[in-house]
């Protein structure tokens, strides 16, 4: 996988920031069923591992908030963004589409500066979920397992959606869960009908999934 990125001198960059020889490359930074206990691959919502910047874009933009294509590739670009892995597990016997369902994308950068400037954007991006529906709600949460992480809690009401949602939005909680580690750039996402993921849930899957990655 080679997506290009641009900007900065790139023998220099890459020379000093590439990841350690120990380190878990991208391909194994996927979700496993130890990282998601009682969990089982997205048969709809398929791995994905794009080959260019162009398809990453895209990638990214089916599941963004607020899909702007220029934006995303401005913003990848400008993190030197390398390559990337998207991840789908399901919790159930089934899958239906409403049960529990924990994401995970990779971002492979040039620098652990790129990486931070992913997951700024992919932060960014996850709060807001305006002009098409404001019936979400956001606040930040700790995470005190895993240096210099991010937690955000989502959630859309049934009232909050009747009010001020759009007809096919369906109540939800997720928690998102974002860091970095060296060039890498990682978020999870566990979201589902509401009392159905907690905080608590998505903490121990997201610890013992930073745990397997970066302490390979």
């Amino acid at each position: 996988m080679a997506l290009v990125g641009c900007g900065g001198d790139e023998k220099t960059e890459k020379a000093d920031s590439a990841p350690k020889a120990d380190s878990t490359p991208l391909t194994e930074r996927v979700l496993t069923s130890e990282d998601v206990p009682g969990s089982k691959p997205d048969p709809v919502e398929v791995r994905q591992t794009p080959e260019n910047l162009d398809e990453f874009v895209n990638v990214f933009a089916n599941f963004s908030n607020a899909p702007d294509l220029d934006e995303i590739a401005n913003a990848f670009k400008k993190a030197g963004v390398e390559g990337a892995v998207l991840d789908s597990r399901y919790i159930g016997k089934t899958h239906t589409g409403k049960d529990p369902h924990f994401i995970v994308l990779v971002v492979q950068t040039h620098s652990e500066e790129g990486a931070t400037r992913a997951l700024d954007f992919i932060e960014k991006d996850y709060k807001q979920p305006c002009p098409e529906s404001c019936a979400v709600k956001y606040s930040d949460f700790q995470v005190d397992a895993i240096p210099a992480a991010r937690g955000v809690h989502s959630s859309a009401t049934a009232q909050d959606i009747k009010r001020i949602g759009t007809p096919d939005q369906k109540p939800f909680e997720g928690y998102w869960v974002g860091f970095t580690d060296g060039p890498y750039a990682s978020m999870l996402d566990l979201h589902g009908p509401p009392g159905s993921v907690s905080e608590q849930q998505a903490l121990k899957i997201a610890n013992a999934y930073h745990e397997r990655v970066v302490s390979n």
